[in-house]
């Protein structure tokens, strides 16, 4: 009769995994090395720049318990709202009026998208057409907290003038207080204004760790797989774990000297 093997013990799977402990290790460092290769060589600089804004009343009362229980309430709904399209789209038309409110007066007969591509192509630090790609297509990710009566939001893309731009563009637009319809009971300062960022850090070695760990796991699961579906009996102990029998000898495997021959010849 067949046993029915429920669970494994840490000496059967260290029984599995030793033997091809190479194999592991193998598969190890190549995914770890393809994650630093990737760190290095292929991942783009990403610039992140962060913005800070408090709630405060629209009166000169100071908050209350109830008041800053409400301000985080009402900061929450701007975390969800922050990611919305037709905001991000806000957002977008806000940055190209703070690169060309200087020039709406010297030229008054420009639409706003015009004035832009003029002002952007004046400019040497954002003629990059990919940069401008990146802002109509809107390339940057948002992220925001909050902590009591303030939210801080932080803006990622390709390029550091564009979460420049982005992050004060979301100041800008937040302080106008016209999205919510809480805007006129309360109203945003800005604590913390965006500045231009360096590169972000690669992270290579920690990347590296985890492409490394990665690549264990999966061989590891991958041999255990293949152990429990290889069913050839290749040993005594193979053959009592897996049946309720008895074993009375084992038969060695004689190889004729005909066949060592032709194996040889082969």
């Amino acid at each position: 009769m067949r046993k029915r093997t429920e669970e494994f013990n840490i000496k059967e799977l260290l029984n599995i995994f030793i033997p091809k402990l190479w194999l592991i290790v193998i598969v190890a460092m190549v995914c770890g090395m393809c994650m630093a290769v990737y760190s290095l060589f292929i991942k783009d600089d990403t610039y992140t720049s962060s913005t800070r804004i408090h709630v405060v009343k629209n009166s000169d009362m100071e908050f209350e318990t109830n008041d800053v229980e409400f301000a985080n309430m009402y900061l929450q709904t701007y975390v969800e709202v922050l990611n919305i399209p037709d905001f991000r789209t806000t957002v977008v038309e806000r940055f190209k009026l703070n690169y060309t409110k200087l020039y709406q007066e010297e030229y008054p007969g420009l639409t706003s998208d015009e004035l832009f591509n003029f002002v952007i192509n004046q400019e040497e630090l954002i003629k990059d057409e990919a940069w401008y790609d990146a802002l109509i297509n809107q390339k940057f990710s948002i992220s925001s907290s909050t902590n009591q009566d303030l939210l801080s939001v932080s803006v990622t893309s390709d390029y550091s003038y564009l979460s420049y731009g982005i992050a004060n563009a979301i100041s800008d637009v937040l302080r106008e207080g016209k999205t919510l319809a809480y805007d006129d009971t309360v109203r945003m300062q800005e604590v913390q204004r965006a500045v231009i960022s360096g590169p972000n850090s690669r992270k290579t070695v920690l990347n590296t760790i985890i492409g490394g760990a990665i690549g264990a796991i999966l061989s590891m699961v991958a041999i255990f797989i293949y152990n429990i579906a290889d069913v050839t009996i290749r040993d005594k102990k193979k053959l009592e774990d897996n049946f309720d029998i008895p074993v009375l000898g084992v038969i060695p495997r004689f190889i004729s000297d005909e066949v060592k021959i032709k194996n040889e010849q082969a």
